[in-house]
């Protein structure tokens, strides 16, 4: 019977370039979006509506996608 692939000898793949881009994409990008969303919706509250703001929000949420394009191992 062949060996389960998850045991401890199973050999790691290095870390490359990529993990931190991936890690970043997937994580950064929303958090911006959400940073960006929020001082849009404060600065709404005293009159100042930036639809550029409110869509480049949604746009940097949406880019997070982009993460699952990166490949991974």
């Amino acid at each position: 019977m062949a060996a389960a692939s998850s045991g401890p000898d199973r050999a790691r793949s290095p870390r490359t370039w990529r993990t931190p881009l991936r890690l970043a994409l997937r994580f950064g990008l929303p958090l911006v979006g959400i940073a960006v969303a929020g001082g849009a919706v404060v600065d709404s509250i005293g009159g100042d509506i930036s639809r550029a703001r409110f869509a480049l929000a949604i746009l940097l949420v949406a880019l997070s996608v982009s993460a699952r394009l990166v490949p991974g191992r």
